[in-house]
């Protein structure tokens, strides 16, 4: 294993009491809790400084949708505008756990980064959170002038369960009507919720951020009762993926889900979608991230190029 990437797994493991229960044990809320504390301690500190960040609020068809703007230092009174759905398995995560990878895209892409805080399950179980996702895209395409976003250079693009609802976006608005985005980000995305897959099987018991029994517990908690996994804005690898934006796929060898951006590539290239895989030998899941390692930034700067390519 590459030694940052082994020395980082050993700082987690300490972060975390000896007796901790594993996180499918946990109520969501505790899970959480856990999660947001060990996450901000480990990835969040450092990166560059914006001109502005700010808080706000996108009406939706439930609620009002909270997201955070992030503006990078000379950016102009308009810039290009990311629309970035966060990870964290559909049940965790926030802006604040992704805060400098969204720093990081914005200053890297010269973008302003919306960082949509869509409800999470199972509180608010599939389809809700997808709901709020679609409607801040089409609230970004109509409103974009509002916080300075040039509404004709728009990009989309998430990490894990985010690159899963970045897809399903898509699909939506495709469907429904909506903005064209020139560009998808999808970072170690979960695509087909199978688990059945040759990478899952290889590390899928292995304690190395994410594994099986987590998959397991957060499809449950997001799909319950109601989604299935032939449901293309559930499992996206089963939509149609004709017409969707250009895209860059990044993920690492030491994750369960590396099948699942394999796949997904595969399928986008199928379907006529010009898409760039990049896998990261010795990166574990979340590891664009982790800007203790190297190749976070590598990953970063991958993800740039593509999209400023585009804009």
């Amino acid at each position: 294993m590459n030694p940052q990437v082994a020395q980082f797994i050993e700082a987690l493991k300490s972060l975390q009491p000896a007796d901790a229960p594993p996180l499918w044990e946990l109520s969501p809320q505790e899970a959480r809790a856990a999660a947001d504390s060990m996450i901000r301690a480990a990835f969040n500190d450092g990166g560059p400084k914006m001109a502005e960040t700010r808080e706000i609020e996108i009406p939706g068809r439930r609620r009002a949708v909270p997201a955070r703007l992030y503006v990078p230092e000379g950016s102009g009174a308009s810039s290009p505008g990311l629309l970035y759905l966060h990870g964290g398995g559909w049940v965790l995560g926030s802006a604040d756990t992704h805060d400098r990878l969204a720093r990081e895209l914005a200053a890297a892409i010269d973008a302003r980064v919306l960082s949509v805080a869509y409800a999470l399950a199972p509180e608010h179980p599939y389809p809700e959170g997808l709901h709020d996702c679609v409607d801040a895209a089409r609230w970004l395409g109509a409103h974009g002038e509002q916080i300075g976003i040039d509404t004709a250079r728009l990009l989309i693009g998430g990490d894990s369960a985010g690159a899963n609802l970045t897809a399903a976006t898509l699909l939506r608005l495709r469907q429904e009507g909506g903005p064209a985005f020139r560009a998808a980000m999808y970072i170690y995305g979960a695509f087909a919720l199978t688990h059945d897959t040759p990478s899952m099987r290889a590390w899928g018991d292995r304690d190395l951020i994410l594994s099986l029994k987590v998959m397991e517990w957060f499809r449950q908690l997001y799909l319950g009762e109601v989604g299935v996994v032939s449901d293309p804005y559930a499992a996206p690898i089963n939509g149609d993926l004709r017409g969707l934006p250009p895209a860059v796929l990044v993920v690492g060898t030491l994750d369960p889900l590396q099948s699942d951006s394999e796949m997904f590539a595969d399928a986008l290239r199928s379907a006529g979608v010009d898409a760039e895989l990049h896998i990261f030998a010795d990166a574990p899941h979340a590891f664009a991230q982790i800007f203790a390692l190297d190749m976070a930034a590598d990953a970063i700067a991958r993800i740039s190029r593509f999209a400023r390519a585009r804009l």
